[in-house]
């Protein structure tokens, strides 16, 4: 993440690097074509494992097969799609050619999303295992990979299909090679594919409706923003929102990795009737998460200048405001994904979608608005005020004695 700005920026320029950015985004934005089979297949998984062990086989032939089909349809039409969309309103280019490259990237980030919709499913399949561990050594191999691969590209001078394929199309490919341990354990079976994917689709399209809704309101809340951006300042402004976005990232990005298996430990414990497990994790998770955070946030507030002097070789020059303005957002955002983590292993999904709803009808719009009156700065200044007016509100008050009732409700075997 640190190096893909350091070997690019440089002979990309910020133009041209705020175009790679705003392709890169469409991942984020994208997710929820999965139609929340991904993350229904954690909890099922996790359920069936305590309940029905016997089950657990068909449950994720079935589950991985229907990612696929989906993944395969989505690249597909996602392929066509590029073809038709106004890339001179999308990015706000100017340069023909420029446009062009793009339209070419998109069509490559279309096909490599459609695959990856299909590995993420597998490291859902691992997440409801407990054995994220396994994820993560096959993600750090992926990612060095990929580092030596964008070195390679950015020393060639590649143009932006060729870097998505040195980054995002290396991680993907190495994911695959979890389907190796599923079949070697016997979890996956290409012979029994067909009557899996027929017997567990339904339920688990059923199961993913409501992270289905949840992942558009993600999308449309977080995931669009450097759209926005791109649409109303401009490229160049893209490529100084993702940098200071990355800057925090590596911040954040450590501390998802550190409560995202939690998600499976919460299912496993909740199926278990493990109450007490449950709120000693999430005590020290959320804690934890809140003090690394905020420290982190406030050393890369001071700092910040100077790193991104030296990140960028002086391209890319970020005011205190914004610097100060990420790093509130990214406390809030980590204390948020640690106490998601909890709500999700809890299967209180319902309550989720209600949330995420009514923060996007309020931070999409204002989004837009601010920034083009205020810029850059409006995207972390409006999430911020309107993540804690939604999500402090509705949590905290509405539905908190709900949340409270999970600990002594009957577990889900």
């Amino acid at each position: 993440m640190a190096f893909s700005i350091s070997l690019t920026l440089p002979y990309l320029g910020t133009q041209r690097f705020g175009v790679w950015m705003t392709i890169a985004s469409f991942s984020g934005m994208l997710s929820f074509l999965g139609l929340g089979v991904g993350n229904a297949l954690t909890n099922l998984v996790a359920s069936r494992s305590v309940a029905r062990p016997q089950e657990v086989q068909r449950v994720i032939t079935g589950g991985l097969g229907l990612l696929f089909l989906i993944g395969l349809v989505v690249a597909l039409n996602l392929y066509v799609l590029v073809d038709f969309l106004p890339w001179d309103r999308i990015v706000k280019a100017g340069e023909p050619e420029l446009l062009r490259q793009a339209q070419q990237a998109a069509k490559i980030f279309a096909l490599l999303f459609g695959l990856n919709l299909f590995t993420t499913g597998i490291q859902s399949v691992f997440a409801g295992m407990q054995r994220t561990f396994e994820v993560h050594l096959v993600n750090t191999i992926g990612s060095l990979l990929a580092l030596v691969c964008l070195w390679l590209a950015s020393e060639a001078h590649a143009g932006l299909g060729l870097l998505l394929l040195s980054t995002l199309g290396v991680q993907t490919f190495v994911t695959l090679g979890l389907m190796f341990l599923l079949v070697r354990r016997q979890l996956f079976t290409i012979a029994q594919l067909a009557p899996a994917i027929w017997f567990e689709s339904r339920g688990l399209l059923r199961s993913g409706g409501l992270f289905f809704v949840l992942q558009i309101g993600t999308m449309v809340g977080w995931g669009a923003d450097a759209l926005i951006i791109s649409s109303t300042l401009g490229a160049t402004s893209v490529a100084v929102f993702s940098v200071v976005t990355r800057l925090f990232q590596l911040v954040s990005q450590p501390l998802a990795m550190m409560n995202a298996p939690l998600w499976g430990a919460y299912a496993d414990a909740y199926s278990k009737g493990d109450v007490g497990f449950i709120k000693k994790t999430l005590k020290a998770s959320f804690l934890l998460t809140f003090i690394i955070a905020s420290l982190a946030g406030v050393i890369l507030y001071l700092l910040g200048p100077w790193l991104l002097a030296v990140w960028t070789g002086g391209l890319i020059v970020a005011p205190d405001y914004l610097l100060a303005a990420f790093a509130v957002w990214t406390v809030i955002d980590c204390c948020g994904g640690a106490l998601g983590m909890f709500l999700n292993g809890m299967n209180i999904v319902k309550q989720q979608v209600l949330v995420v709803v009514l923060f996007c009808l309020l931070v999409l719009p204002l989004k837009i608005v601010g920034a083009a009156q205020f810029g850059v700065i409006a995207i972390p200044v409006v999430a911020t005020l309107a993540y804690a007016l939604t999500h402090g509100l509705l949590y905290g008050v509405v539905f908190l004695p709900h949340i409270k009732s999970k600990f002594i409700a009957e577990p889900l075997a």
